[in-house]
């Protein structure tokens, strides 16, 4: 059983913010134009550590340092479909990533221009016009087995750090989420953050008490049910200013919703992060953040960053504050280099110290104000202190024997629930798997008529009709979805149930991690477009997301005839749809 947790940390009030100072002293010059460049987003998703038995046993390269090449350790070689079992694991999986990618491809929508003001980023080409990425060259898939504790995220420095809250620091699976999650949005700045937001599912083993007063407290109803396993929403909502029509042709156009001060959504990670911690953390919330504050003060650059510098960071070389970290001597940094983000990490600080609160109320909160508004923006100091984090049960199902649990909308996890119900009688697992191109041809439509149900999600403080939201997983959506699926033929976009045009949404970081206790928890963050908004504060080094990408913009049809979907409108206070899902699966359903 996991320690009790430690009374809360005294405040400290000792100033953090230095008013003229960037993060390496570089001088202020006159920018040189941004030469042209390319933007796109695929979130890496492939370094696995984990540990085993009382030992904490890790694969080698969870061995490695920080600076050493991120190399596939050697495994025994394993085959990829070993049982019902294991691939009914790994078509969970393949739905988590192809639920928000394939169809987005397919049903994506033509980009019209519009003139308006963008703050003071560059002007970007739109996601969807430009060639996919080639990525890195991505892991061969296995599993692991680990008897005690497991942390998985896209860094191994990371995935360590959480290992050693686990085992070192005998902190909680909550502990060391927060921690990894802190970590990731240090070290890959490009996809997730503080300046960002997410969800997170959280499994409470019995063995720890929660006082019903704490419940109230993160805002959670009633007892804990339906397995103890607990969802938590801490989504960016759109500004209190926001309007329908802020982003058409007529206003500020399309590009401003992702590059500038007026693409910023209200940061929501670190209320999420907190309410969580004081459900099932276990440390001192300083323990757990510090780490992350001593990492900003150097490490090396790693594959993944080098190639996100190279790829996306040429704007960085026109702006004093963003050039100071990722070119400071005048090149953008390559794998293997030394970096630090010091302003970043007196942030951390003084988030360790005093609590998430110092984000939302003081210093912090009004230098952010101010660069936002500074790159064209409309968030106040309103909107931060009066943004709150959402906990409620998970919604779940069942899927080959095991309890699926995640998180209800505005994400996508209820479409997910009632893709798993469509897919579960197909059999497709005991029938040659996905190598069947039969069952590829169903599991390709199903995915279309998710798809289809995803165009209808919303906020659930803004629908009109709630129940429907839950429609989508309900056994009666799965049975009629898969009597419309016919094994000859394939349909117009109509067919599938898909009214309305949604915005592609892109990059987020994801990470599951399991303790000793039977804890476990799985946390989705992002700061949308690879490095967000481009607006970053020089005095807090925090990065901001470009989240109002995500919602629809009023105007013309795509190319497919289908409009906007009003649902997911910008509005004040609004949370925009969002198709990555904090997931857990359960042993065995009872």
């Amino acid at each position: 059983m996991p320690p009790a947790p430690s009374p809360s940390h005294p405040t400290e009030s000792s100033p953090l913010l230095s008013p003229s100072t960037l993060e390496a002293g570089v001088p202020h010059t006159t920018p040189s134009p941004a030469p042209s460049w390319h933007f796109w987003n695929r979130p890496p998703f492939r370094q696995v550590r984990f540990a085993e038995s009382d030992q904490f046993l890790s694969p080698p390269a969870a061995m490695h340092g920080a600076d050493d090449e991120l190399d596939q350790p050697d495994r025994p070689k394993r085959p990829f479909y070993r049982s019902e079992e294991v691939m009914g694991r790994w078509l969970i999986y393949c739905l988590l990533v192809l639920v928000g990618m394939i169809l987005g491809a397919s049903f994506s929508r033509h980009w019209t221009r519009g003139e308006g003001k963008l703050g003071d980023g560059p002007m970007v080409p739109p996601v969807w016009t430009l060639p996919p990425p080639t990525g890195l060259p991505r892991n061969d898939p296995y599993l692991i087995n680990a008897t005690s504790a497991a942390v998985a995220s896209e860094d191994v420095t990371c995935s360590n750090l959480g290992l050693d809250i686990l085992r070192n620091k005998n902190g909680s699976a909550v502990d060391s989420a927060i921690t990894t999650t802190l970590c990731i949005g240090l070290l890959n700045a490009f996809s997730s953050g503080i300046g960002g937001g997410g969800f997170m599912v959280v499994r409470v083993p019995e063995e720890h008490y929660v006082p019903h007063e704490l419940l109230n407290e993160i805002g959670y109803e009633g007892q804990l049910q339906e397995g103890r396993v607990v969802a938590f929403d801490f989504r960016e909502t759109s500004p209190e200013k926001s309007e329908v029509d802020m982003y058409g042709t007529s206003r500020a156009g399309r590009a401003a919703a992702q590059v500038g001060g007026l693409a910023v959504a209200v940061p929501g990670e670190l209320r999420g992060l907190e309410a969580a911690h004081k459900l099932y953390g276990t440390l001192p919330w300083e323990d757990v953040v510090m780490p992350v504050a001593d990492l900003a003060k150097g490490w090396k650059v790693s594959r993944e960053l080098a190639k996100r510098l190279r790829v996306y960071g040429q704007f960085m070389l026109s702006s004093p504050a963003w050039k100071a970290i990722y070119a400071p001597r005048g090149e953008l940094l390559v794998e293997g280099e030394f970096i630090q983000r010091t302003n970043y990490g007196k942030t951390l600080e003084k988030i360790a110290r005093e609590g998430a609160e110092a984000f939302y109320h003081g210093e912090i909160a009004e230098s952010t104000v101010e660069t936002i508004k500074d790159a064209g923006g409309i968030m106040t100091l309103n909107d931060l202190k009066h943004y709150k984090a959402l906990a409620y049960s998970a919604i779940h199902g069942t899927f080959m024997s095991k309890e699926v649990y995640t998180t209800s909308a505005p994400s996508s996890g209820g479409v997910l629930l009632g893709l798993l119900s469509v897919l579960e009688p197909l059999n497709i697992t005991s029938t040659g798997g996905l190598r069947d191109v039969l069952n590829a041809h169903r599991f390709i439509e199903a995915l279309k008529f998710a798809f289809g149900a995803r165009s209808a999600i919303t906020d659930p403080a803004f629908a009109a009709n709630r129940s429907a939201l839950e429609d989508v997983h309900s056994k009666q959506w799965a049975d009629d979805v898969r009597a419309k699926i016919t094994d000859d033929a394939t349909h117009s976009a109509d067919y599938y149930g898909l009214q309305y045009d949604t915005p592609i949404d892109h990059g987020t970081t994801h990470i599951s991690v399991a303790d000793r206790w039977g804890g476990a928890a799985s946390v989705t963050s992002t700061i949308n477009l690879i490095w967000g908004s481009h607006v970053m504060d020089p005095k807090t080094g925090v990065i901001f997301n470009d989240e109002q990408d995500d919602f629809a913009v009023p105007g013309a049809a795509d190319a497919f005839g289908l409009w906007p979907s009003p649902w997911n409108y910008p509005m004040p206070g609004k949370k925009s749809d969002h198709t990555p899902v904090s997931t857990e699966v359960a042993l065995k359903a009872s």
